[in-house]
């Protein structure tokens, strides 16, 4: 099972995302923005999106919007933007 184990603001709409099998990458997330849902919605305030945060292993925000980390690992994947983390000797 993957979770998501740490995030830091990128730019803009992007996080980076990291992940409990050492690998990370860089989602936009800008495509929930064209969503326009109740729990979409204020992600269009920059300050608001800025305010995710991780639980049980999954990317929230205090209104309730919550990513599953399989489906982040999944879009990064697909999108060609999941690297694995290399070890530094």
């Amino acid at each position: 099972m993957i979770n998501v184990i740490k995030v830091s603001f990128y730019e803009d709409y992007k996080i980076k995302l990291y992940f409990s099998d050492n690998s990370f990458g860089i989602l936009d997330f800008s495509y929930l923005l064209k969503a326009s849902t109740v729990l979409t919605k204020p992600l269009e305030d920059t300050t608001y999106f800025q305010q995710f945060f991780i639980d049980f292993g999954a990317l929230c925000w205090k209104n309730g919007l919550e990513l599953s980390a399989e489906s982040l690992y999944l879009k990064l994947k697909q999108q060609g933007n999941l690297h694995l983390a290399q070890d530094v000797a």
